[in-house]
């Protein structure tokens, strides 16, 4: 999704316990299990991105589940599931899987 000045980073997009019909935008090989906010964030720093958190905000069609809970503006050009994918690599370097 876009939105003025960046890209939106939902959790959701990155975990592989949500399938894609629910809000995933990556592959399930690619996506990380039930990753968290304070994992995103390092990962967004990592990889050298400009963002904004926001942790409070739910994800509109899962709005009832817990998980679904946080979204990152990415500033950025690059389409949201690329952004995702490369966050959920770096995600599993910080975890060492």
């Amino acid at each position: 999704m876009k939105k003025r000045g960046g890209r939106i980073l939902w959790l959701v997009y990155l975990d592989s316990t949500i399938p894609k019909s629910r809000g995933r935008i990556i592959a399930k090989g690619v996506a990380v299990p039930k990753p968290t906010i304070q994992e995103v964030e390092e990962a967004l720093r990592r990889l050298g991105y400009s963002y904004e958190s926001y942790p409070e905000k739910k994800y509109p069609p899962l709005w009832f589940e817990e998980r679904a809970r946080g979204y990152f503006l990415v500033k950025s050009d690059e389409k949201p599931a690329s952004i995702a994918a490369k966050v959920a690599e770096e995600i599993r370097r910080i975890r060492g899987q």
